[in-house]
């Protein structure tokens, strides 16, 4: 922080080198990030596991293993990145220090752009080294017990990037929230609200609400990570709604956050 105080302008990189300072120098960050990575991998190496011994007396149980298996719940285990963004930039207003990052960064939308940048960055890493992790124990879990899977090295690029996209577009949403509620508990509410809670309502109101869920970020996101023959979208398709999601709430933070006072 205090390498940036000594300029009146500080570009894009520095500001995002200012944020990274902070995000690592605080060890909830580290503990929330690493937890949620924990959680994903331990997922990845459960999935498999869980599919050896599985009880297969019914037709849903007995089913081919398939790769996508392995990381079906990380978009719900990302939520707590998206929880963590948003409580990046709410701690800050809570504490007051965003008055200081803004007289590092006058200009207000780099500020806002370094802190999704860090987030994003993290949460993308996270999505790849636990899938990438996950992909290559779980074949030697499967071979225990006499199974395996065929994966093709387009499907696995996109397994793997995949969840890191999937992860750092889920902690944009978080970031931007945070930026346009700029309440702690305000914030993380209508994080979980929007990804986990709203996507239900459809469904209890309107004969078309399974179709209306799949417009839905994490419902949408999640073709990315699933058998791209499941749904008529797509992986890319779906990704490319999550991502018009992220970017439209991160446009109207970056307008309330240039507008409004700290």
């Amino acid at each position: 922080m205090t390498s940036l105080t000594h300029s009146h302008r500080v570009d894009l990189a520095g500001a995002t080198r200012s944020e990274w300072i902070k995000f690592h120098g605080l060890r909830s960050n580290l503990v929330l990030a690493g937890f949620t990575f924990a959680l994903i991998v331990a997922n990845a190496l459960l999935m498999p596991w869980a599919y050896v011994f599985r009880d297969r007396s019914s037709v849903q149980a007995d089913y081919a293993p398939y790769p996508e298996m392995i990381i079906d719940k990380t978009g719900y285990i990302g939520l707590l990145l998206a929880i963590l963004a948003a409580l990046l930039i709410t701690n800050e207003y809570r504490s007051g220090q965003i008055k200081m990052t803004l007289l590092s960064v006058p200009k207000r939308i780099p500020a806002l752009a370094a802190k999704a940048l860090v987030i994003a960055g993290v949460s993308f890493l996270i999505g790849v080294a636990s899938a990438g992790i996950g992909l290559a124990i779980a074949p030697a879990i499967l071979a225990g017990g006499g199974y395996s899977y065929e994966l093709d090295v387009s499907d696995a690029l996109r397994l793997i990037l995949g969840s890191g996209l999937y992860l750092a577009t889920l902690s944009i949403i978080g970031i931007a929230l945070g930026a346009i509620i700029r309440n702690v508990v305000a914030s993380v509410l209508s994080t979980i609200a929007l990804l986990v809670i709203l996507p239900i309502i459809p469904q209890i109101f309107s004969e078309y609400g399974g179709e209306i869920k799949r417009f839905f970020p994490i419902e949408a996101g999640s073709l990315l990570l699933g058998q791209s023959t499941t749904d008529s979208l797509g992986p890319w398709i779906g990704y490319l709604i999550l991502a018009i999601w992220a970017l439209g709430l991160l446009a109207l933070a970056a307008v309330l956050f240039k507008r409004r006072d700290a």
